[in-house]
């Protein structure tokens, strides 16, 4: 507490942190409220991105797993901006770290790719060498964006085909001729149905979760396999499981087969988040892989939103076993800095084959530093399982009598389906007029995405106010089941 104490003290302002987490939500007014609505009618004449907001937050006053929003609504968040936040807001332990003087020059400019400051490759090697999957031991560290993770990652994967299809020879006068008049090989990434990896025009093209995001706009020809549709729990229906999975490595094959261009790379989520949280046993990700490698593709595992530590592993791919072995693994969100890991024998054979400016991102990777300091310290990992498993529990308890089911997931990264989207829908609104921010994926399903500093004690916070909100959903007329 003292610390947290100097701390504010040292860093106040007008509206200065909250000295300690609260026990509980609390509401002061509905959602928006009256300071929310004059903010959102400000930003409606110049921006229309107000319309995907649900409320405005006062970050100068959350603290851990609670928002404070502009009205003072206390909010226990549990979708922390799409899974973004680590260690919730404010950690005292962040803070203290911003003060020190490492962090200012890098503040007051923003270093380019080609001139590094001089602390640059030890920061790189000894905070995300450490953290690089197995048999992944070089690194790329872009501009903090998920989506250009996956995209460095695609050109990777078309550079390291070309690269053999020449034999190892550098391109002929031919090929940097079609090249400048964008002609020449049509190489491919193979994705999977319900599947997200971003909305840049090549990670668009590999995205299927919402149509709104790819209408009126150009898409790259790029096959798509479909993606099991488990059952879960997974043990219960592990007939119906088995063959589906069966039936979509099947189909992957024949994709590869019957392509009119050829995949240089398969990618896919250990759990495909924005598409319903759908996930498969460890044997199907790793027959992905074996058919990728047969045909001499790379695979790709996009760990954007499952890496750093929200399933109860570090990575992801971890839940697969020692069998699991992808070429490139990409990353961003919960580690504040983005990029992606690969094997070293992917290495483009030129210099700038690769390059843009916006490659370093010192400011980012201290904080990374710092967050796993604090993950280590405080066993986040092992508290992540604990948490994970009363939430699933407790949910599978809840699904007895009120309308959810399929509740899947790893650690605290978690979902659950509810009978209908209106249902989903009408549960996140009346969650967060209880003061719990939830998200929803997919059509009808409710994502889990706190923190890693979300305890027991949150969780039955949140699980209290759940069955809250579906009674009071059931006294609106909704109803148990599909009609």
């Amino acid at each position: 507490m003292k610390l947290v104490t100097r701390l504010i003290n040292k860093f106040k302002v007008n509206n200065s942190i909250l000295l300690e987490e609260p026990s509980a939500p609390l509401m002061s007014t509905s959602i928006p409220g009256p300071k929310a609505k004059e903010l959102l009618c400000t930003q409606s004449t110049f921006s229309q991105d107000f319309r995907t907001i649900k409320f405005i937050v006062d970050l100068s006053k959350s603290i851990g797993n609670y928002a404070v929003d502009v009205d003072g609504n206390i909010i226990l968040d549990t979708y922390c901006h799409i899974a973004s936040l680590p260690l919730g807001y404010n950690h005292p332990d962040m803070i203290y770290n911003i003060q020190s003087g490492e962090y200012q020059k890098y503040l007051a400019q923003r270093q380019s790719a080609d001139l590094p400051d001089i602390h640059w490759p030890r920061m790189v090697r000894d905070i995300l060498l450490p953290i690089a999957p197995k048999n992944l031991n070089e690194v790329i560290v872009n501009c903090g964006c998920g989506s250009n993770s996956n995209e460095e990652a695609y050109k990777i994967a078309f550079s390291y085909y070309m690269k053999n299809k020449r034999g190892g020879a550098q391109p002929s006068e031919k090929e940097i001729e079609l090249a400048m008049n964008n002609q020449g090989e049509q190489l491919t990434i193979l994705s999977f149905a319900s599947a997200f990896h971003g909305r840049n025009l090549a990670s668009q093209s590999t995205t299927h979760s919402k149509p709104i995001n790819k209408i009126g706009q150009p898409r790259l020809d790029w096959p798509k396999a479909p993606f099991p549709e488990i059952k879960h729990p997974y043990h219960l229906n592990e007939s119906h499981n088995i063959r589906e999975e069966k039936r979509c490595l099947a189909e992957v094959e024949k994709v590869f087969k019957a392509a009119k261009n050829p995949i240089a790379g398969v990618i896919i989520e250990p759990i495909l988040a924005e598409g319903g949280d759908k996930s498969a046993s460890p044997n199907f990700y790793i027959g992905v892989q074996e058919i990728a490698h047969k045909y001499g593709a790379l695979f790709i595992v996009d760990e954007v939103q499952t890496g750093g530590g929200p399933t109860g592993r570090f990575w992801g791919h971890e839940h697969w076993g020692g069998r699991a072995d992808p070429d490139i693994v990409t990353f961003a969100k919960k580690l504040q800095v983005s990029g992606l890991f690969y094997k070293q024998h992917l290495r483009p054979g030129r210099a700038y084959a690769l390059y843009n400016s916006t490659r370093g991102d010192p400011v980012r990777l201290l904080n990374l530093r710092k967050i796993r300091e604090v993950m280590d310290n405080d066993n986040l990992l092992r508290q992540t399982e604990r948490t994970g498993m009363l939430l699933k529990n407790s949910l599978s308890a809840l699904s007895q009598k009120y309308p959810i089911s399929n509740i899947r997931g790893y650690g605290t990264f978690l979902a659950y389906d509810f009978i209908s989207p209106e249902w989903a829908n009408a549960f996140v609104k009346e969650m967060l007029e209880l003061g719990v921010a939830v998200g929803t994926c997919g059509t009808h399903s409710i994502r889990v995405r706190p923190s890693l500093i979300f305890k027991p004690k949150h969780a039955e916070i949140y699980l209290d106010r759940a069955e809250f909100a579906i009674n009071q959903i059931l006294s609106k007329g909704f109803k148990l089941a599909k009609v």
